[in-house]
């Protein structure tokens, strides 16, 4: 019973690999005008909504102007935006190191997978944003992912050495 347990868990853990690479896909897929409305538009939510809570607990009592409001839009939307590309991957790189060692692989060959299907699908990613109207491929795109990537190693590694400790207690 234990190991079609494990079988079926290792099985998930790869479609939700293939499923956050279609995910990634997907985003990847929006015309520029359309993805950076979309960024834009939360981040004027995001700063909407502490503004009327810092009225409301009466932190401020004040609104910014709409110009202003776009001003600080326009400001962290690049930004942002970069932090996005390496958090999908980030996210990314934490199934596939999940994938890996249900499947039994060592820490550091999941580690190196990894990171090296991490930075190859970003490098292919950016291939296919050259098809997408607007969008261009840019490798530096790719290096912002492969570093999101290596975050995620970094936090899972971290991880696992808490986790071995305080199992080991």
């Amino acid at each position: 019973m234990e190991k079609k347990k494990n079988k079926y868990l290792r099985d998930i853990s790869w479609i939700l690999v293939i499923l956050w690479m279609g995910v990634i896909f997907w985003f990847s897929s929006m015309p520029s005008t359309e993805s950076n409305n979309k960024s834009e538009g939360t981040i004027n939510k995001i700063i909407e909504t502490t503004v009327n809570t810092t009225n409301k607990v009466g932190l401020t009592d004040k609104h910014p102007s709409e110009k202003k409001m776009n001003q600080v839009v326009e400001y962290l939307n690049y930004p942002l935006r970069k932090c996005m590309h390496a958090s999908v991957y980030f996210v990314l790189v934490l199934l596939l190191l999940n994938a890996f060692r249900l499947s039994n692989v060592s820490l550091k060959k999941a580690i190196f997978f990894s990171i090296l299907i991490c930075f190859l699908y970003a490098c292919s990613d950016e291939f296919h944003q050259t098809f997408v109207p607007g969008r261009t491929g840019q490798f530096s795109d790719s290096l912002i992912d492969t570093t999101g990537g290596i975050l995620g190693v970094l936090f899972y590694y971290i991880l696992s050495k808490i986790f071995k400790i305080r199992h080991k207690a």
